[in-house]
């Protein structure tokens, strides 16, 4: 894979999966257009998610924490993609998302078994704008990383939806039939198994992506293996909701050696 000459910015990209203050000064004031608009519809994914965790009491805490964080950087990546010069193509689709995320952040801090379901929906709309958002980036860039960049930012995204849908299921007792619910669990699993197999195609020749990708596999396995459970218990949905954020974690990482950033020690050993 090629490295981009300069180091551009991933502004608050690990510091939305909680590392360390070291790894957070490698990033500069700016961010690529792709990956913002990246790190923008997970952060979109992970909210609605993290509030269903709340909702749920799953990691209490340490949930509500990462809900705000991940909210702070909804906002600092919307102001960002704001203010970036854009094709009128961009700016569209940009300004169709942005409206789109209205609803559900204002909704999200009263989220209920009541509202779940439809919240789902909002969300999922969301998801649609923001990838025509970042597919019309993608197609525009001249970012030798860009591939890389928007497939493995779709992979984190991927790995949040699964967990959403697992959990909105597990909340709300009348979703678990649902047929939309069932053919896009297993529609995303599909896809980002598919995804898995072209990483590893440029990962070939990059020993430093190779290993962070098998290290994303390994926790795969894990938890497609939990996606695959017919019955979930409490156990179940912790360990589904901190394994979607750490194979997020890690299609971050990825995006990190794209842009020519060194290594995080820190990930490995964890690991």
């Amino acid at each position: 894979m090629k490295k981009i000459p300069s180091l551009l910015v991933l502004v608050s990209v690990i510091s939305a999966f909680s590392c360390t203050a070291s790894a957070r000064a490698d990033f500069q004031s700016v961010s690529p257009p792709l990956l913002t608009a990246g790190m923008f519809r997970l952060e979109s994914e992970r909210s609605y998610k993290l509030s269903l965790q709340m909702s749920l009491g799953i990691l209490n805490g340490h949930t509500a924490v990462e809900r705000s964080r991940s909210l702070e950087n909804l906002a600092r990546f919307r102001k960002e993609l704001a203010r970036q010069a854009r094709s009128d193509k961009v700016n569209k689709a940009f300004n169709r998302a942005d409206r789109a995320l209205n609803d559900q952040v204002e909704s999200l801090p009263t989220l209920s078994a009541k509202t779940a379901a439809a919240l789902y929906d909002v969300n999922e709309d969301i998801l649609i704008k923001m990838n025509f958002l970042s597919f019309a980036l993608e197609s525009e860039s001249n970012d030798n990383a860009a591939r890389v960049t928007g497939l493995a930012l779709r992979q984190a995204s991927l790995a949040q939806r699964m967990a959403k849908i697992v959990l909105l299921r597990s909340m709300d007792k009348s979703m678990y039939a649902r047929q939309g619910l069932q053919v896009d669990l297993a529609q995303s699993r599909i896809e980002f198994i598919n995804g898995m197999s072209l990483l590893a195609e440029q990962a070939q020749d990059d020993k430093a992506l190779k290993q962070r990708l098998d290290l994303a596999l390994q926790q795969w396995s894990f938890y497609d293996k939990a996606l695959s459970s017919n019955g979930f218990k409490p156990e179940d949905l912790r360990n589904i909701s901190s394994t979607s954020d750490r194979i997020a974690q890690m299609m971050v990482e990825i995006v990190r050696l794209g842009y020519g950033l060194p290594p995080d020690p820190s990930i490995i050993a964890e690991r």
